[in-house]
C-alpha cells in the first residue's frame, strides 16, 4: 500500500504521463507514417501536451488544502506510459493508432477513479472528479477526431 499526496499526482505524476505519451507520438511520427495517421498524431501530441499544461493551471487555482490531502492506501501506482502501446501497425493503421490512444487514455481514466474511491475528503473528491470527467470528455473528442478523419 502507498502514500501519495495531490501535489505530487498533479503537478508531477499525471503531467509526466501525459508528457510521456507526447512523446511516444512524437517518436512514431518520425518515421514513415500514413497521412491520415500524421494528422492524427499532431492531434495526439498537441491534446497530451495541453493537459499536461492543463494540469498546472488547475494547480495554481486548486486551494493549498486540497493539493496538501495524503491518498492512503493506494493500491495503483501513477500509469507510466509505456512506448510498446504503439505497435508498428500504429504507424499506417489509424485504428490502431486509436486503440493504443484509448489505452493511454483509459490508463489515467482508471488512476483518477482509484484515487477517488481512496479519497474522503469532499474538496479533494470534487477536484479529481472533475479531473475524471475532462479525461473522459477528452476521450470521447479523440475518438470523434479520429472518426472524421477515417471519412476523409
Amino acid at each position: 500500500m502507498r502514500f501519495e499526496q495531490s501535489r505530487t499526482i498533479l503537478k508531477h505524476l499525471v503531467p509526466d504521463y501525459h508528457r510521456a505519451v507526447s512523446r511516444h507520438y512524437q517518436a512514431l511520427g518520425e518515421g514513415q507514417v500514413s497521412p491520415r495517421v500524421r494528422l492524427m498524431l499532431d492531434y495526439l501530441i498537441d491534446h497530451e501536451l495541453h493537459r499536461a499544461l492543463a494540469l498546472k493551471e488547475y494547480c495554481e487555482e486548486t486551494p493549498a488544502n486540497t493539493l496538501d490531502y495524503w491518498f492512503r492506501g493506494l493500491e495503483i501506482n501513477a500509469p507510466q506510459a509505456e512506448a510498446r502501446v504503439l505497435g508498428e501497425a500504429a504507424r499506417t493503421d489509424l485504428d490502431s493508432l486509436l486503440g493504443a490512444a484509448i489505452n493511454y487514455k483509459n490508463n489515467v481514466i482508471a488512476y483518477f477513479a482509484h484515487l477517488l474511491e481512496k479519497c474522503d475528503e469532499q474538496e479533494t473528491i470534487q477536484l479529481f472528479l472533475a479531473l475524471k470527467n475532462q479525461e473522459e470528455k477528452a476521450l470521447k473528442r479523440m475518438i470523434r477526431h479520429a472518426q472524421g478523419l477515417a471519412d476523409l
